[in-house]
């Protein structure tokens, strides 16, 4: 396990290895999993690929682990098996062995019409918007869903594609990005003086006013931001400045190819990703996205559901609701 300097663990597997990887998923997950993935049905390809999470070097579960249980705010791994990207099975394999090992997929009906793992690629209408449609321009660091008060504990997406030169998704620590700035821009932040916007499909959100960016303790910050944010004071709007100068010069560059693989905690990072060239073609880059919540039983007491076959699909459509 090589961890850098601003605690992302990184993992590599080797060739060898993601040989007998991809032998043994294919009988033991793939083999048992009927039909096509299914975005919005995630229960069996999941639920099989989780029970067989062993096939995961153990130096990755334990990654993982530590991520899950706060030893880690991010898990990076190279060289999984991967496949023909037309239908991405062992993608989807290694994805759901990860997400199940984090907590549950869940997701919202405003976004991707409530899918649970997203298609995450160019469109020519998004090209310059700050959403996961886009290439032309830089994806600013941000949390993900920060206008929401049920927000991923943590993200997971897995590497399809990705054409020469690959973009950099930038990861940061926000305990980094807290040491590298002034001490009353952290104090201005830790005042809920700042609004943040929902996107168009989220309309109903609107404005979500009061927010505190920088919460936690002091040995534990955490971190809601969104490239909306803005605030009326000009020394809020200083430190908002301040804050996204100290967190870009600590980034963590991480290029996704296929079989490539980041989980990071929300509350603890913020992540973008550098603009790129879009064909709008089928060899575009092309990730795979699940939301992962620690705990989905606090949804089912919050909206009143009862588990069951599809409970996550009923949880992304409560969620929203």
């Amino acid at each position: 396990m090589t961890a850098s300097p601003n605690g992302v663990l990184t993992e590599s597997i080797s060739v060898s290895e993601a040989t007998e990887m991809a032998r043994r998923a294919r009988e033991r997950v793939v083999g048992r999993v009927s039909g096509h993935p299914d975005r919005r049905d995630t229960g069996e390809h999941f639920r099989v690929a989780a029970l067989n999470d062993t096939l995961l070097p153990e130096r990755v579960r334990d990654a993982l682990d530590r991520l899950r249980d706060g030893a880690a705010d991010a898990v990076v791994v190279h060289g999984l098996p991967a496949d023909e990207p037309a239908v991405p099975v062992l993608g989807w394999t290694w994805l759901g062995m990860v997400t199940r090992r984090l907590g549950h997929e869940y997701g919202y009906r405003a976004e991707k019409d409530g899918d649970l793992v997203h298609d995450v690629r160019p469109r020519p209408e998004g090209a310059a918007t700050q959403s996961n449609a886009s290439s032309a321009v830089d994806l600013s660091l941000h949390t993900e869903v920060a206008f929401h008060d049920i927000r991923p504990d943590f993200v997971v997406l897995y590497g399809v594609r990705s054409p020469e030169p690959r973009p950099a998704t930038r990861l940061v620590r926000i305990a980094d990005a807290i040491r590298k700035c002034r001490p009353e821009t952290v104090r201005e932040l830790r005042e809920q003086h700042f609004r943040i916007a929902a996107p168009e499909s989220f309309a109903q959100a609107g404005i979500i006013g009061d927010v505190v960016p920088i919460g936690g303790s002091g040995d534990w910050p955490t971190i809601r931001w969104h490239s909306s944010i803005v605030a009326e004071n000009p020394r809020r709007r200083a430190a908002v400045t301040d804050f996204l100068e100290s967190a870009e010069s600590v980034a963590h560059h991480v290029r996704l190819g296929p079989g490539s693989l980041v989980a990071f905690s929300n509350s603890r990072c913020l992540h973008g990703r550098d603009s790129f060239a879009a064909r709008y073609d089928a060899r575009d880059r092309w990730l795979l996205r699940t939301y992962v919540l620690r705990d989905v039983t606090r949804l089912m007491s919050r909206y009143g559901l009862e588990p069951d076959s599809a409970g996550i699909r009923t949880l992304a459509e409560a969620v929203a609701s």
